[in-house]
């Protein structure tokens, strides 16, 4: 197993994203791989029966190829840096390959203890942001979105609700959770009342004892309001650099017109990282 950082050749987020996976890794006591991805170029010709086209094909795709590679070179260049001033060198392994990158991401999530993302790849806006979503919504893989900036607590926060989305990130993200130093289930009483009478299993204590059988003591806090900005807030409050959290409970279309905590988290400033699971 290992912790996979995406990177997609912005310099600035791959950089935050590698940071905090560096971090990760020291943590798990996993090695550390560096995934850059590329599609062939020559998936992007036009074909066709003209000797004109057939002219300039050659040249043009001459011209991406070079670009992709001056690219991975860049991409390279950066993981070296990062890993060696992160100590990791000896357990460091950069990876480029000539494919999709969303094929990519969700083969690499599947056998990764962790497969971390850059911060901005959840807004949708940014090069990785097809990876990142088919990676978590159609492969149903644990993903980690980077802190936009650094942060080391070894505190974690569970936005906890008892549904079974909130059960899947916990489960999923437990070797994450058993690496940090100490736990803190959030949750809004508001929202835990009619969820408690339904199902037994929802009341944070019996998420406590849950944990605590498998040797992660916690505590639990509440908040009030909006559920993103609540959860930021009590993140920022308790100290903890990691919101664990089940992602999109309702329809992705219908966070995506409306509104809802996932994409509240995904577009909150100043959020910590966030590992999420649909």
């Amino acid at each position: 197993m290992t912790v996979t950082c995406m990177i997609g050749g912005n310099a600035p987020s791959d950089r935050a994203a590698l940071d905090y996976a560096c971090s990760l890794a020291r943590r798990l006591g996993q090695p550390i791989t560096g995934l850059c991805a590329f599609p062939d170029p020559t998936t992007a010709l036009i074909y066709a029966t003209s000797p004109y086209m057939i002219g300039v094909g050659g040249p043009a795709l001459d011209r991406v190829r070079e670009a992709q590679e001056e690219l991975i070179g860049d991409c390279r260049k950066m993981f070296d840096e990062v890993v060696s001033s992160a100590g990791l060198t000896d357990a460091a392994t950069f990876t480029s390959e000539t494919n999709l990158p969303a094929r990519a991401a969700v083969a690499a999530a599947t056998l990764s203890e962790a497969m971390v993302f850059p911060h901005e790849a959840g807004t949708g806006e940014h090069v990785l942001g097809e990876p990142f979503e088919r990676t978590m919504m159609d492969s149903a893989l644990p993903v980690v979105l980077a802190p936009a900036e650094m942060a080391e607590t070894g505190r974690a926060l569970i936005a906890w609700d008892g549904s079974p989305q909130a059960a899947r990130a916990v489960r999923l993200h437990l070797p994450l959770l058993k690496a940090m130093d100490e736990v803190v289930i959030a949750q809004n009483p508001e929202d835990m009342s009619q969820l408690t009478a339904q199902n037994p299993a929802a009341p944070p204590e019996a998420l406590a004892a849950w944990l605590a059988q498998r040797g992660i003591t916690s505590e639990t806090v509440a908040f009030a309001g909006a559920v993103a900005s609540g959860l930021v807030e009590a993140a920022g409050r308790h100290r903890c650099e990691m919101i664990v959290s089940g992602a999109y409970g309702s329809s992705r279309a219908g966070e995506m017109l409306f509104g809802g905590a996932t994409r509240g988290l995904l577009k909150a400033d100043g959020a910590p990282a966030l590992a999420l699971a649909h």
